[in-house]
Order: structure tokens, then C-alpha cells, then sequence
């Protein structure tokens, strides 16, 4: 006949507050992670302890036009252009930069270069409907 006896295990009355200390230290741990992380003494975005506020970057840029990182930017790609004209992702950068900047009418020839040296450069064929559509609502 077999044993009908109750499974093994320990007894309820031992059993139970071993799972609440348990339990209890798990969310106490977890609370305590939660306060590190959320809390005003320390987060993600800083220690929580700098008062000191952070400044634009100063232009020295007097008389107008793009700032200095953007002129950078424009002399490095127009650079790259000249050294290898064949390259059209250089070429739809540039494109894209005059098409941030409103100038459609620069945009539009260095968007039909690239197109022409990569009939596949989709950044060149949206730039090109962008600017055009751009030059179109400028002039009307």
C-alpha cells in the first residue's frame, strides 16, 4: 500500500518567517536601490550637489552667418568633395547642410552630383525633392 503521509517540508510555523525576513530584506534592498537612483544625492543626470549653471559656448562670430563648428564642418566636407569627387555621400551631406540652412538653390546642384555619380544615394533623391520644393515655395 502506498504512503499516504504529507510531502516533506518544513512546517508552516518555521517556514513562514523565514519567508517574510526574506521577502522583507528583497524589498528593502530593492527601496534602497530605488532611492540611490531616484534620490536627490545622486541620479543618472548628475550628483545632485552642482549648483553652478551651464553657459552656451560664446561666438566669436561678429558679423553673422553659421558658427564656427558649422563653418568647420562645411571646409571639411567641401575638402573631402575635392579630393575624391566621386564621393556622394560627402557631396548629399553638403547638400543637406545648405538644405537646413533654407539655401535651396546651393542644395539642388550638389544634390543632382551626387545623383549622378549614385542614381541609388536616397538621401541625395529626398534631398533633391526637399529643395526643390523648398526653391518652389521661396519663389511663390
Amino acid at each position: 500500500m502506498p504512503d499516504q503521509s504529507k510531502p516533506g517540508g518544513l512546517p508552516t510555523r518555521i517556514a513562514l518567517p523565514i519567508f517574510l525576513v526574506l521577502g522583507g530584506g528583497f524589498i528593502a534592498l530593492l527601496l534602497y536601490f530605488l532611492s540611490i537612483g531616484y534620490g536627490v544625492g545622486g541620479s543618472v543626470f548628475g550628483d545632485g550637489k552642482s549648483t553652478t549653471t551651464q553657459q552656451a559656448p560664446q561666438s566669436n562670430n561678429v558679423q553673422g552667418g553659421p558658427p564656427p563648428a558649422v563653418m568647420a564642418q562645411v571646409q571639411t566636407l567641401r575638402a573631402r568633395i575635392a579630393a575624391h569627387p566621386e564621393d556622394d555621400i560627402a557631396i548629399a551631406q553638403l547638400g543637406d547642410m545648405y538644405l537646413a540652412a533654407g539655401k535651396y538653390a546651393l542644395a539642388i546642384p550638389l544634390y543632382k552630383q551626387a545623383l549622378k555619380v549614385n542614381p541609388k544615394n536616397v538621401t541625395a533623391q529626398t534631398g533633391l525633392e526637399q529643395a526643390t520644393a523648398g526653391l518652389k515655395a521661396q519663389n511663390s
